[in-house]
């Protein structure tokens, strides 16, 4: 059993809603094209690890030959919106803590999680305690960020300040980078792993940023640390930016992607 408490600084109220179906639509093409290279996983189950809303729960069922996939979240909130908005047959969910072991489902054929471990204070321990609710052969697929540059110096500064804040709390914010690392195991086994580089909006990625500001300023950590005044012109820039009253060049991201397979 996992005892560690996780902290999760972006929330899940009506603003980080809005945020994660943003960002769903901003990271789906390079998930889908990744998702699509593994059409060869086959089963009855798949889990979608850390599902919020649903977005890539869904993005799973569409992609992955599998009969149901069901989507585990400890936001009661954010779940009954997934639930709400979602209309396929073959997708479900339920409200867990996805860093205690075993998963309140029965084994599955595959797992995914996306943007999950830069928020656990442990993710090697996660990563081998999810082997115990995988199939023999069953993968899991993990995409975190390795990097993010941004040229207009609003971004520099957003993410020194999330890098820190998250460091506080023992987690890492470019998590990305260790993901071969973190998943050395007895229980799975390297599949293949890549660093996969894009060019993002500058206001999409302003937007994301502008949102979750608004959401992690209130945080303990944020509010004992930071100047409110410097945070409020961080996201009036933000704003701007996302509106279009300042132009900004794309932001260049890459993402870790890893396929374990189970031992």
């Amino acid at each position: 059993m996992i005892k560690k408490t996780q902290h999760y600084t972006f929330g899940d109220t009506d603003l980080a809603a809005q945020r994660l179906r943003l960002l769903a639509r901003v990271f789906e093409p390079g998930s889908a094209n990744l998702l699509r290279g593994l059409q060869d996983s086959r089963g009855t189950l798949g889990i979608d690890l850390g599902c919020g809303p649903g977005y890539t729960t869904r993005l799973v069922a569409d992609q992955i030959s599998v009969e149901r996939v069901v989507g585990l979240d400890q936001s009661a909130r954010l779940l009954e919106q997934a639930k709400r908005e979602s209309s396929d047959c073959r997708v479900s969910f339920m409200e867990c803590d996805i860093s205690k072991s075993p998963l309140p489902t029965e084994r599955a054929d595959f797992l995914y999680a996306r943007f999950l471990l830069t928020h656990l204070a442990d993710p090697a321990q996660v990563v081998r305690a999810w082997a115990a609710s995988a199939l023999p052969n069953a993968r899991l697929v993990l995409e975190e960020t390795a990097f993010m540059h941004g040229e207009h110096p609003a971004f520099p500064r957003y993410y020194g300040l999330v890098e820190r804040m998250q460091a506080h709390y023992g987690q890492r914010m470019y998590i990305g980078r260790e993901l071969e690392a973190l998943s050395t195991s007895p229980e799975w086994a390297v599949e293949s792993a890549q660093l996969a580089t894009s060019q993002l909006s500058a206001a999409d990625m302003a937007r994301l940023h502008f949102f979750n500001l608004q959401t992690w300023s209130k945080d303990a950590f944020a509010q004992a640390n930071y100047v409110a005044s410097e945070l409020a012109q961080l996201g009036s820039e933000l704003e701007q930016i996302a509106v279009g009253e300042i132009a900004a060049p794309p932001v260049s991201l890459g993402m870790g992607q890893i396929v374990l397979r189970r031992r």
